[in-house]
């Protein structure tokens, strides 16, 4: 591992010719504060505008197999009553039954028996088999941001389509042409509960459950001494994931321009070693200047993304 957040701002303390502290994160020192807040402010920036390797997760989300019950719809009424159990059962959940709308979800459980949907019902059925599926999941705990074009079936070996647009959304949820070959994706409302997919995975209506993934910027940037991370140094002996050398350079230059010192040059240095150091971080591709693009047989230029080899291609 590199530096610990100790050593960092000891280190930049030491080149800028201050005094460098002997503790950081307790330290009440107002320019050891000061110095700790801008290491987290540097920090922060770093992880935001790069997609350093270290913090790209992929994320899977295993779609369940629907839940089949019965139970009773009033035309005309939102609520669902008499239902087999309504446990497991959430607002992350859509809704399939005769007498129920396109696109209907739960709203509210109102107990172990009933829920309120988010629409009025359209017509009445008595012990009705209603299906409850699952189309809406948790976005991770250190999700900060997506890596684009990472989201994929994997089941059924083809892409998502998404991030829809709210119109797109309401478009297919809405519309007469509510499903195709395959599934769409969105976030809505607030995290986590976010990642909502379409169509719901209702039996024979959409693409089998399955396993979906895609691919993020973790915002934690921070490894503790036990091996947790976090998304700021709260400890002296926390270490980033960051290289810990732009850190330094970074710390100086902000110290620098807080100060009314002139900072120009010392910001260029890191600004050039911070472009350089993601310039090869996770490697670098091989470029041809032939028309040959590579020693591979195998690649989505000669493949389709979908059901490959297999009937039912799309």
């Amino acid at each position: 591992m590199g530096l610990t957040l100790l050593q960092i701002v000891q280190t930049a303390a030491n080149e800028l010719g201050l005094t460098a502290p002997t503790t950081v994160a307790q330290n009440t020192d107002p320019q050891v504060v000061q110095l700790m807040a801008l290491t987290n402010r540097d920090c922060v920036g770093l992880y935001r505008n790069y997609d350093w390797t270290d913090l790209q997760i992929p994320f899977i989300v295993n779609v369940e197999a629907p839940i089949t019950i019965t139970g009773d719809i009033a035309n005309g009424s939102a609520i669902i009553n008499n239902i087999t159990s309504t446990s497991g059962i959430d607002t992350t959940y859509a809704i399939s039954a005769t007498g129920t709308p396109q696109a209907q979800r739960v709203a509210e459980v109102l107990s172990a028996n009933s829920v309120r949907c988010s629409m009025l019902n359209t017509a009445d059925a008595t012990a009705a088999d209603i299906v409850f599926a699952k189309d809406t999941f948790n976005l991770p705990d250190d999700f900060d941001r997506y890596i684009g074009q990472t989201w994929w079936d994997r089941s059924n070996f083809w892409r998502l389509i998404g991030p829809d647009s709210p119109q797109q959304d309401e478009y297919v949820r809405s519309g007469i042409f509510a499903t195709g070959p395959r599934r769409r994706w969105r976030q809505i409302g607030r995290k986590p509960a976010a990642w909502r997919i379409w169509p719901p995975p209702f039996a024979g209506g959409a693409p089998a459950p399955g396993a979906l993934v895609f691919e993020y910027i973790s915002k934690n940037w921070v490894v503790g001494a036990d091996d947790v991370t976090k998304p700021l140094f709260t400890a002296d002996t926390d270490e980033p994931l960051l290289d810990d050398q732009l850190i330094i350079m970074g710390v100086k230059w902000r110290m620098w321009q807080i100060k009314g010192f002139s900072y120009a040059a010392m910001q260029q240095e890191y600004i050039d070693a911070v472009n350089t150091k993601f310039s090869t971080d996770g490697g670098i591709p091989d470029l041809y200047l032939n028309r040959r693009t590579g020693p591979f047989l195998i690649s989505s230029a000669n493949v389709q993304d979908g059901f490959w080899p297999g009937p039912g291609n799309p």
